[in-house]
């Protein structure tokens, strides 16, 4: 049983969505006491809470960077240890989002079809998403592992989201030309109402800046964090 009261990390479910969902499901549980939280997903993504920059430190030196391909950081004081451990030189400062309640409606759209996305989507989904932050190969990945979803008018794709790794929602963009049509709350909607479906926490990063999606989120009856989670990363090759 995890001893994480001293962290409120079941306290505070928006801001520890990523490692209560993960917990739940296929995260190994590295390290579990009133000092710190420390998981290894699956797909080689790490997640730390730590109860002060010293707890931080003892977990992070545990880490063997050869086997970590990213980091979730929940406290602004063990990014810099982690980047100086890891030697990842990205930090991407992040607001968590989860959505707390019971299925929400999903209203029928008539005009829009919206289903998987294949192999063949991998240029105009990495068009349109862009690969600043992950690489065009992560797109590939991501619709190989039927992680995304399309939004077609008729047989033009005029949307899409997904799934990442480690179970966050995100992805989501619309084609310009369609926007403020409700497509984007249209696709949360029903990939928050799949994932409740499947027994899973729905939640989401939002990279702090991000006004348009900070918006739609609590349009929707999300729960946003008030403190920030960083992915510290490698660099993009």
């Amino acid at each position: 049983m995890l001893r994480t009261a001293a962290l409120g990390f079941l306290d505070d479910v928006a801001f520890y969505a990523d490692m209560i969902d993960a917990v739940r499901h296929d995260a190994t549980i590295l390290a579990a006491d009133s000092s710190g939280v420390l998981l290894r997903l699956g797909s080689g993504t790490y997640m730390l809470a730590a109860a002060g920059p010293e707890a931080a430190r003892t977990l992070i030196e545990t880490i063997d960077a050869q086997d970590c391909g990213e980091l979730v950081v929940h406290d602004d004081e063990a990014v810099a240890l982690a980047q100086a451990h890891l030697g990842f030189p990205r930090a991407v400062p992040c607001l968590s989002a989860a959505y707390l309640g019971p299925a929400r409606p999903c209203e029928p759209r008539p005009d829009l079809r919206v289903s998987p996305l294949g192999a063949e989507w991998a240029g105009l989904v990495s068009a349109h998403y862009g690969t600043d932050l992950v690489g065009r190969e992560y797109v590939v990945e991501r619709l190989a592992a039927h992680a995304v979803w399309g939004a077609f008018r008729g047989d033009e794709l005029v949307g899409f989201i997904g799934l990442h790794p480690e179970g966050a929602m995100g992805m989501l963009e619309v084609v310009p030309a369609y926007r403020r049509q409700g497509i984007a709350a249209h696709l949360l909607a029903g990939l928050t109402n799949r994932q409740l479906a499947r027994g899973r926490l729905p939640y989401d990063h939002i990279i702090v800046g991000n006004v348009a999606s900070e918006a739609l989120q609590r349009k929707l009856g999300f729960t946003i964090s008030t403190r920030r989670l960083t992915w510290v990363t490698p660099a993009r090759s």
